[in-house]
């Protein structure tokens, strides 16, 4: 979509559903409030600032696909549904072997184990990972302040949520360097907090990630800073951007939101394109660019997405690149993009030469779900049968760890694939199988089913059960009109934090958040307007009566996960959907409205009226072709607002690679004064994420109870926390300064229902001069 068609139908919608920027514009005054709006536009696009002011740049707005090319009257018309019973004649499972060790290639040398951190996840590994071990499992709990810096962002009412910084902060000597919301790229004194400089970049810049290029002469040394306008190249000592390299300082010019990874005398870049890009590391110039809308071959695919924002890491010495892909567009309704839509939903190995894919391994086919790989692919490497392997592992939303040899992408455990159900809509051709993985063990549920529903008290039960009520449950269950799948998964299980690897052993360590969604697809009209249906005998009665929840053009409205799961359903195309008898029926009305804890007064006769009303609308839709299919997700909440399913709604799991097996598994955070009982919810969302180190720690953050907590990292016992202004929301970087072990963490809340605010600050924790 045009960005000019998005900030059309997206910034009134914004004011519509946000009212609180409207606010926080009458608490600036009109000049700083335009003025602040030029300044995001100057700097970022209007596009991007277009996101950042709904917070959502994807999840708000709905998928809207063509206008139908059939009539909903004239079923002969229609596109071929699947043939349901052609598919359960499939075997249910089929098996996939894992590859055999002995044939793969011999372990390369591994990789140093860096003291410093150099790039946003610690290395190009990914690994999260550090070597320092200052701070142990005997002295953590002495951990204290040692500073505490405000990043300067305005962030109007701090009880509420909003844009965050996701930037994991790189470490190079004395310097810390990290991002703002509003695009400035900061240095501060990683020792004193105080801050070196700032330098303003196109936001959103570096959102998920920088790198430092490694120069014994720092003052000559260089940072590659993703933006919403290309790579920046930016001098580490002043933060001046280098006009030499690329084009005035800058390769590429689409969007790029990851941590770039310099291999051998390249930087390679993924982009929102999608794409993986290489340039030459000394000039700028572009080397190559492999497009991820591409088929095995070459030729283009039907469809868009596939979007690189989980992130991206490199083996320097085998020259290969691993990206971990998004979900295929158009998002839930995938009639207009048959296929697996490779490349989609995959990790993706990629030949840093010559940028030729060497493989991919794609977990979801033809996702209708969200189930996009979430995080960047962690290296390492493990034992089996007595053999070292290189192994590439890639968490995911459903709860797996992809774990594939590294030359080939090929699962080092076996697996089933099962058969799944087909889809009812018209055109629809679902995937006839899904992978099933039961090594390496999941971490978090693949499946959300009734008795998982909350029972944290009666109420809450009562409210999840009334709003799953209709909902359809099952194995990858395709999304239905007129109706609402119940499933987990769009936050994860896994989520862009991914987890960290301890390199030594082979040992991988995975915050995870189990919280039901659904999603709705349903009819609209892209040409209805509130004035529609003037014209017709019914519209007063409908205005008068239904509009006020329903829309004056029928639309419905629905909140978007910062806000919460109110939903109020689409009458558009309803005379397709339901029988007459059912619509003039004054005993299902009052059922359906009692339901929604409100019940317009309408007799038999009203809804009659009404009946003729949406029936010649729709009907008038329908000849001219401007219905179309809209999809959404949703959170599904209880009446307190928590999630609707049962506790643990967050945990932290050890997998031990070699095996395969969870080594432990404990909640992740604790909620007081839920349950009737005053026992405490133990597992909460979670979306900051967690680092490892070689003093036995993990450190990791994120929960909404704004806490950062370090745990064994053999037992998975808590040690120490401390809480923070408001959630951690990247993963804590830890360095060294002068023989000092620091922590840091960035707390900057969390942007969903259920987080209590944000702040802009960076916190540091370093132990007592008597306890180092």
């Amino acid at each position: 979509m045009p960005a000019a068609v998005i900030a059309a139908v997206a910034v009134p919608t914004a004011w519509i559903a946000r009212p609180d920027l409207v606010q926080k514009a009458r608490e600036l005054g009109v000049r700083r409030t335009l003025a602040k709006a030029w300044d995001r536009v100057r700097r970022g696009g209007l596009t991007a600032v277009v996101g950042e002011a709904l917070t959502v740049p994807k999840d708000f707005i709905p998928t809207v696909v063509g206008t139908l090319t059939y009539s909903l009257a004239d079923s002969a018309g229609m596109p071929p549904r699947e043939d349901a019973a052609a598919r359960n004649a499939l075997p249910e499972f089929v098996d996939v072997p894992g590859v055999d060790v002995a044939q793969l290639p011999p372990s390369t040398a591994p990789e140093p184990v860096e003291r410093g951190w150099y790039r946003s996840g610690a290395d190009a590994q990914s690994t999260k990972y550090s070597a320092l071990d200052q701070i142990t499992v005997r002295n953590v709990r002495q951990l204290q302040v040692a500073w505490s810096y405000s990043l300067g962002t305005d962030v109007g009412d701090s009880t509420k949520t909003g844009p965050t910084v996701q930037t994991n902060p790189v470490v190079v000597g004395t310097h810390l360097f990290l991002t703002s919301v509003e695009g400035d790229l900061v240095a501060v004194h990683a020792a004193t907090g105080k801050e070196l400089w700032r330098t303003p970049l196109p936001a959103p810049a570096a959102k998920r990630g920088l790198v430092w290029e490694p120069n014994p002469d720092f003052t000559a040394s260089r940072l590659f800073v993703p933006t919403s306008r290309g790579v920046y190249a930016v001098r580490a000592a002043d933060g001046t951007v280098i006009k030499e390299f690329g084009t005035e300082g800058v390769v590429g010019t689409n969007a790029s939101l990851i941590a770039p990874v310099i291999v051998g005398d390249r930087l390679v870049v993924a982009t929102l394109e999608p794409a993986v890009e290489a340039y030459d590391l000394r000039t700028g110039a572009r080397l190559w660019s492999r497009s991820l809308l591409s088929k095995p071959g070459g030729q283009p695919a039907a469809l868009k997405g596939a979007a690189p924002w989980g992130g991206i890491s490199a083996d320097v010495q085998r020259g290969i690149a691993y990206v971990s892909t998004g979900n295929p567009r158009p998002a839930m309704i995938g009639s207009s993009r048959p296929g697996k839509n490779d490349y989609s939903c995959s990790v993706v190995a990629i030949d840093t030469k010559t940028g030729a894919v060497r493989w991919s391994f794609q977990e979801v086919e033809h996702d209708l779900w969200d189930l996009d790989l979430p995080a960047a692919p962690v290296l390492t490497t493990i034992t089996r049968e007595g053999r070292t392997v290189d192994v590439v592992a890639v968490l995911t939303k459903r709860g797996n760890t992809l774990l594939l040899d590294r030359d080939g992408g090929r699962p080092i455990f076996g697996y089933q694939r099962r058969r799944t159900p087909t889809s009812s809509i018209p055109g629809e051709q679902t995937a006839a199988y899904q992978p099933v993985f039961t090594l390496p063990e999941p971490f978090s549920r693949d499946e959300f089913t009734r008795d998982q529903i909350t029972d944290i008290s009666e109420s809450a039960r009562r409210t999840a059960e009334d709003k799953l009520r209709d909902a359809r449950f099952g194995f990858f269950e395709p999304p239905v009109i007129g109706g609402k799948i119940a499933f987990y998964g769009v936050h994860g299980g896994a989520e862009w934090p991914g987890g960290a690897v301890d390199p030594r052993k082979g040992i991988l360590y995975v915050p995870s958040t189990q919280v039901p969604w659904v999603i709705r697809v349903q009819y609209a009209d892209v040409k209805a307007t509130s004035k529609s249906g003037a014209d017709l005998p019914g519209n007063t009665l409908y205005q008068s009566t239904c509009a006020s929840c329903h829309g004056a053009s029928r639309s419905g409205s629905y909140e978007w996960e910062g806000a919460g799961d109110a939903y109020v359903p689409s009458l558009v195309g309803i005379t397709f959907l339901r029988r007459r008898d059912q619509l003039e029926s004054p005993a299902d009305f009052a059922a359906r409205h009692e339901r929604a804890g409100k019940r317009p007064a309408v007799t038999a006769t009203n809804l009659q009226q009404l009946y003729d009303y949406f029936a010649t609308l729709d009907q008038r839709a329908d000849r001219q072709r401007s219905l179309s299919l809209s999809a959404f997700w949703q959170l599904v909440l209880d009446d307190r607002g928590h999630p609707a399913s049962r506790p643990p709604w967050g945990q932290l799991t050890a997998l031990d690679l070699n095996s395969g097996r969870k080594l432990w598994q404990v909640p992740f955070g604790r909620l007081d004064g839920v349950r009737p009982d005053g026992k405490p919810v133990l597992g909460l969302q979670n979306i900051g994420g967690v680092t490892a180190t070689a003093g036995g720690l993990l450190f990791a953050t994120g929960t909404t109870d704004n806490m950062v907590r370090a745990f064994e990292a053999a037992s998975g016992a808590e040690l120490w926390a401390y809480r923070l202004p408001a959630a951690g929301s990247t993963m804590p970087t830890v360095y060294d300064v002068n023989g000092t072990q620091y922590v840091v963490v960035v707390a900057t809340g969390g942007a969903y229902k259920g987080f209590s605010g944000r702040s802009d600050r960076v916190i540091a924790f370093t132990l007592p001069s008597s306890a180092r």
